[in-house]
């Protein structure tokens, strides 16, 4: 990756986007790491496009900064509170993974996350997901006391202002 200079964007994400994302999804431990425990297997496209539709939430695509009909990701920004919020379904294509991409995805979807005025983001990673664990922890975020609604999973929090 050339730090310093954006490698990717995001962009509002379109249902004709989700036929690639979900295609990256080979087994169920795949679809768990993305989109939880309630996920159905196979994950299919309409199920991404249902999980992005509402209006507390904004479903994104991460594109190259040059092709922005490149798909190789998605993230969504759910508002919980007027104030809160949470990422979810953060996936980048197999063949962008382990190149430090995560940080700028990361540092792109907390942008979004303060553009919509949320002063605090939280995620969600199903435990075991070191990569994961590691990349959130180096965009600032620490662990949390598990949700209630989801003790499950490692819950992460982060300031955004």
């Amino acid at each position: 990756m050339n730090h310093g200079t954006a490698q990717i964007a995001l962009r509002p994400f379109r249902a004709d986007d989700a036929e690639t994302v979900v295609a990256w999804f080979r087994t169920p431990e795949d679809a768990l790491a993305v989109a939880g425990t309630g996920a159905p297997w196979p994950y299919r496209a309409a199920d991404l496009v249902a999980a992005s539709t509402g209006d507390d939430r904004r479903p994104l695509t991460v594109t190259p900064v040059d092709d922005p009909d490149d798909v190789v990701g998605h993230v969504a920004v759910v508002r919980v509170t007027p104030t809160t919020g949470r990422l979810a379904r953060i996936v980048l294509a197999p063949r962008l993974r382990g190149r430090g991409h995560s940080g700028e995805l990361v540092a792109l979807a907390v942008a979004e996350a303060r553009a919509l005025g949320l002063t605090e983001l939280a995620l969600f990673v199903v435990p075991g997901n070191t990569p994961a664990l590691r990349a959130y922890a180096a965009a600032g975020f620490v662990r949390a006391a598990p949700d209630r609604e989801h003790p499950e999973y490692v819950r992460l929090v982060r300031q955004v202002a």
